[in-house]
């Protein structure tokens, strides 16, 4: 009875996109299936039709046994708290350049919390900040100076090559990274092997007066598992977003920073280190709130690491330095052998899988298409077409880009607002990141809330 049921379950599951988490005890394993097996077929085990009474709805289930059946997975339980005790084997390294308050804030935040990993702050500061820098770090923190010339992949390729641990961090040096969402990263990396990174959510944040105005969830792009590297390189672009500030595996974030600060721009600079990155291994998103990005402008030219405002200012450079990345890329895949896997329809049974060759205008081709997958997505028709408006006369101005922070409202009724246990402060944690989409894929408890704002009180920073 138990056996036709299961086959059934396999069909059902198989139309609805799902296939059963691989649970390594066999005892549990049936178990699932059992239940599985009521909700499905309405079959109790004994046989008898029965509606599943249980307080746990569908949808939750569905969570808790199941997930997507391309292995791009969400993790939805809670994840596992962080050691009291931090692990070994981490290294933080914060790279700064000109922002002597921010990253003296955040250093003392990290020492706020009880991070106790080795911090290197690794400096292209001109020499007065550079100065001021050093001595507001004193004690605090490894103060490595570099020329203040130097671009920024290569200084990060090269501390890479020097860091002994087996894990690396990178921080930037005016947003906020959480310490108990880093230790859990750390954590899963040593119980996934085959994973080289893991991160969490990243929100945007504004700061008016003593409140911090938290508006918006901006990386929420669930794991990346699947066991073919290409695939895992396609589903990445199909919905890009950066995992540079997750914590590494050093060895293959060296490998992608190394391949990274060859290309021209910083645009294919950070390309080149996301898909290096996820070529390597699977790239893992927990849910707990891991970043918190604020409004300070960017120094590096918009227009050098977005494609489309780069298009906009010139086509042509755009172009050329596009194709010496993707040859670069074609040649890393061909060095490495890194070719798609022949995949056949599955659930439990997994036959070996098989590369297929590609010839070099074939490969070069299907990067053109899973690039494109990203790069198209950041066009905007009709700012292209005002542009043209523009140069041919027919309009004043030129194209402009709104700032991604509109501004302090008052908080609305919809919002989260809780006031600071320790500090004249409020945490105003505004409905677009309480309702955020999509709800499968951005789960923030409550816990998570708590956890991340009892850090935050240890964020001080003169614009509160």
């Amino acid at each position: 009875m138990l056996l036709g049921i299961k086959k059934r379950i396999l069909r059902l599951i198989d139309r609805a996109g799902y296939v059963v988490i691989k649970v390594p005890d066999r005892d549990r394993r049936e178990s699932l299936i059992r239940e599985l097996a009521s909700r499905v077929t309405g079959l109790e085990e004994g046989g008898t039709a029965s509606a599943h009474k249980g307080p746990e709805t569908d949808r939750e289930f569905r969570r808790r046994v199941c997930k997507p059946q391309n292995a791009s997975s969400v993790v939805h339980a809670h994840p596992k708290a962080a050691s009291p005790n931090p692990r070994e084997g981490l290294t933080a390294v914060i790279p700064a350049h000109n922002r002597v308050g921010p990253c003296i804030a955040l250093v003392r935040f990290l020492h706020s919390c009880g991070f106790k990993h080795p911090i290197i702050v690794a400096d292209t500061s001109t020499p007065e900040r550079a100065a001021a820098l050093r001595a507001g770090l004193s004690g605090l923190a490894d103060y490595q100076s570099f020329d203040y010339r130097i671009a920024q992949y290569p200084k990060l390729a090269q501390i890479a090559r020097s860091v002994e641990t087996p894990y690396i961090v990178l921080l930037p040096d005016d947003d906020i990274l959480f310490p108990h969402a880093i230790e859990a990263a750390l954590l899963h990396l040593e119980e996934n092997p085959t994973h080289v990174a893991a991160h969490g959510y990243s929100l945007r944040f504004g700061l008016e007066r003593r409140n911090f105005d938290i508006y918006q969830v901006e990386h929420f792009l669930p794991t990346i598992d699947d066991a073919d590297p290409l695939w895992r390189y396609a589903l990445l672009m199909q919905r890009y977003q950066p995992h540079i500030w997750a914590v590494f595996r050093t060895n293959a974030y060296a490998e992608a920073m190394t391949a990274a600060a060859r290309m021209p721009g910083t645009l294919f600079q950070e390309l080149m280190f996301q898909i290096v990155s996820i070529l390597r291994g699977a790239i893992a998103r927990l849910p707990v709130i891991y970043a918190m990005r604020g409004t300070e402008v960017s120094q590096v030219a918009y227009s050098e690491v977005d494609p489309f405002q780069w298009l906009l200012k010139d086509t042509k450079s755009l172009f050329r330095n596009y194709t010496i990345f993707r040859d670069a890329l074609a040649d890393y895949l061909d060095e490495k052998q890194i070719t798609p896997l022949s995949q056949k329809p599955r659930l439990f049974s997994v036959e070996p899988s098989t590369s297929i060759n590609i010839p070099r205008a074939s490969l070069e081709q299907i990067l053109d298409l899973m690039n494109a997958s990203f790069l198209a997505r950041c066009m905007n028709i009709s700012q292209v077409n005002h542009a043209v408006w523009h140069h041919l006369g027919r309009v004043p101005e030129p194209v402009r880009f709104l700032r991604p922070w509109a501004g302090w409202s008052e908080p609305r009724p919809a919002d989260l607002v809780r006031r600071s246990a320790h500090l004249d402060r409020r945490y105003i944690w505004r409905e677009a990141v309480l309702q955020a989409e999509p709800k499968e894929e951005i789960v923030i408890t409550s816990d998570e809330i708590e956890r991340a704002e009892a850090e935050l009180d240890g964020y001080i920073l003169e614009a509160l």
